[in-house]
């Protein structure tokens, strides 16, 4: 019995198992005369046969597989097709002469299948019949399936056909404009621009979208022109397109002549109720001069939602800080709207110290009578840009205020910047504070002061019988950078207390120039009851 013989006997057993043992041999070993017993286990057998079928006529493939399959396709039987369209999906170029052949069926239906299928070839050959298919079939259907097919193809030499069909129905059109885009052809975008005017707003609004996808500069001057006569929606959507094209820069790059046509429409954009275009004229007022825009923004931060537009409100304050510190800016800090006011500081905390300084009166004036959230962002912009003549607002600050990420800011500003004896002695007294991040603020401001009085007390405080303020002192000490200070963290090696031990341990390694000299105390200390 020949090899052949014996598959097909196995093909017509009633044993499911034996069946698919046969059709995985019938595929591993492509043997063609199984594809008749293949095409009926794929109509009549259980789902595991028919999957075994399914994957054996896909490994035969041939000639002799894409004629057996596409039968099927007609069937009245869903999955029957569905499973037929699969697999001439996958083998359709090994006979496209008899697939394309079926582009001629009078049966609608059947010419949408093999629209379908022949955009799956990647082969040059299908474009042709699908042209065909996609200017003169009588089926709405099959031609909206010709521009999806033409478009996964991604072939160049269908642009020509695709851009007649753009009379036709708007359901074809939506296809045809979603090819155009992805095939993305030298003369698309103009024929699309082109298209604009007599386009449905539904239309339109697509075109719209492809152009700003497309990436073509050319078409920018085109696009606002056509701005004057297109109703809001689509303004809006052509706004969009724009900034998509020439990015957060778009206002600087368009001619002085539409400058200010665009910035209008950029502030209408904002207006609109899709996020997307929202984010998309944020971007492109970024550049924008003048009072105008950031009152727009403003007014539009006014109606987001915290929570919901996160996205929105990151691109306001972008805009804002690029736009810069204007009367319409500072105008805000003298509000109570929160949201509005927290906007505006991160706004200005992102502008350039020369910008962030216009806003620096306003803020200071206006920073007692705010809540504490938006002293929190306030006192933010402020250490940004403040400088050594605003140390009195910030000694204020620590003596007035009771929010611990205020006092810290405060207390850091006044460590980088001070110079006045009165802001060591106030921050002294915060080393006292009951909060830990306070006095670990303070800690720090103090070190960085460098002030010759704060290391008198630093040292007188190694004696304290307070361990807290041992262990600050001589924390303080071994990060002065003074050599001075060595013998009293060798003495602090032997307090009682663990942290003032290792806080001592850790100064002596920074402020020692030759370790050797502290290798009796780290000797002694390799018994510690302490593992650090």
């Amino acid at each position: 019995m020949s090899e052949c013989d014996k598959i097909l006997d196995q093909l017509r057993s009633d044993n499911s198992e034996f069946v698919r043992d046969a059709a995985f041999v019938a595929g591993t070993e492509k043997i063609e005369c199984a594809i008749p017993e293949l095409i009926r286990h794929i109509q009549e057998g259980n789902l595991g046969v028919q999957e075994a079928a399914d994957r054996a006529l896909r490994a035969i493939r041939g000639e002799k597989s894409v004629q057996a399959v596409i039968p099927l396709l007609a069937s009245e039987e869903a999955p029957i097709r569905n499973a037929a369209m699969d697999i001439l999906r996958e083998i359709a170029e090994d006979d496209l002469e008899s697939v394309m052949s079926q582009l001629k069926s009078s049966d609608p239906d059947l010419r949408i299948f093999i629209s379908d299928i022949l955009g799956s070839t990647n082969s040059l050959f299908s474009v042709a019949p699908l042209c065909e298919a996609l200017l003169k079939d009588q089926e709405v259907n099959v031609r909206y399936q010709a521009a999806v097919s033409l478009g996964e193809l991604g072939f160049s030499d269908a642009a020509d056909s695709l851009i007649q069909a753009l009379d036709d129905e708007e359901w074809v059109q939506f296809s045809v404009i979603e090819a155009l885009t992805k095939i993305g052809a030298a003369q698309t975008a103009g024929a699309l621009v082109k298209a604009l005017g007599k386009a449905t707003p539904l239309v339109a609004s697509m075109i719209v979208e492809a152009l700003g996808e497309m990436g073509d500069l050319k078409i920018v001057p085109l696009l606002i022109e056509q701005m004057k006569s297109a109703p809001a929606p689509l303004q809006n959507k052509i706004c969009k397109a724009v900034v998509q094209l020439l990015g957060d820069k778009a206002l600087e790059l368009l001619p002085s002549d539409k400058r200010s046509q665009f910035c209008s429409a950029l502030l209408a954009a904002l207006d609109d109720e899709d996020e997307q275009i929202q984010l998309a004229a944020l971007r492109g007022l970024s550049t924008a001069k003048g009072a105008e825009a950031t009152q727009k923004v403003m007014s539009t931060v006014a109606t987001f939602n915290v929570d919901r537009d996160t996205d929105k409100l990151i691109a306001a304050v972008e805009c804002l800080a690029n736009i810069g510190c204007n009367s319409a800016l500072l105008e805000v800090f003298q509000d109570d709207n929160e949201l509005a006011l927290r906007v505006a500081a991160e706004a200005v905390s992102r502008m350039s110290e020369g910008e962030m300084r216009k806003a620096l009166p306003t803020i200071r004036a206006v920073f007692s009578d705010k809540g504490v959230f938006v002293q929190r962002d306030l006192i933010t912009v402020l250490v940004k840009s403040a400088n050594v003549s605003d140390e009195l607002f910030f000694q204020n600050v620590l003596r007035e205020h009771s929010d611990e990420m205020i006092l810290k800011k405060a207390l850091y500003f006044l460590g980088e910047n001070s110079l006045h004896p009165e802001s060591a002695e106030i921050v002294f007294e915060m080393l006292s504070h009951d909060s830990l991040e306070v006095k670990d603020a303070a800690l720090e401001a103090a070190i960085a002061m460098d002030n010759e009085m704060l290391w008198i007390r630093f040292v007188s405080r190694v004696e304290s019988d307070d361990p807290t303020e041992r262990m600050m002192a001589v924390y303080a000490l071994g990060k002065s950078r003074n050599d001075v200070h060595v013998e009293l963290l060798k003495e602090a090696l032997s307090d009682p207390v663990v942290d003032v031990r290792l806080v001592a341990l850790e100064g002596l390694i920074a402020l020692s120039p030759e370790s050797a000299t502290l290798i009796e105390q780290v000797k002694m200390l390799l018994h510690d009851a302490n593992r650090d």
